[in-house]
Parts: C-alpha cells; sequence; structure tokens
C-alpha cells in the first residue's frame, strides 16, 4: 500500500506564538494517527528565488492514515 505525505508550506508567520500553540496542539493528534514528521522548519539556504518558508512534511503509513 502507498505511503500517504502532508505537506504545509506557510507563505509568512504573523503571529509565532499561535503557531507554536497550534503545533502543539496539532502534533499529538497527528501522531496518534501515525505520522512520521521529515522535515519541520525554515529551510537552510534558498536557491534560484525559491521562498524562504516554514514547511512541515509528514509521512504517513498509508493514504487512508492520511
Amino acid at each position: 500500500m502507498p505511503k500517504g505525505y502532508w505537506i504545509a508550506s506557510y507563505h509568512s508567520v504573523q503571529d509565532p506564538a499561535a503557531l507554536r500553540m497550534y503545533a502543539e496542539a496539532a502534533t499529538p493528534v497527528l501522531t496518534s494517527f501515525g505520522a512520521r514528521f521529515l522535515a519541520r522548519g525554515m529551510p537552510a539556504k534558498v536557491y534560484e528565488g525559491g521562498a524562504n518558508e516554514r514547511c512541515v512534511v509528514a509521512e504517513f503509513e498509508s493514504v487512508d492514515r492520511a
């Protein structure tokens, strides 16, 4: 069965405290469905005019679990 992935990118973060509270609330819920976080945070370097934005990548054992 194919794995499922969630990819979230944020163009800007207006309220870092609100984002932190959201992440603290969402992380246990996502992990209860089997999420494994592969990447979370800001890029170390941006090339060729890419966007310097926060990104979260979560892997699930199946598309149904995601």
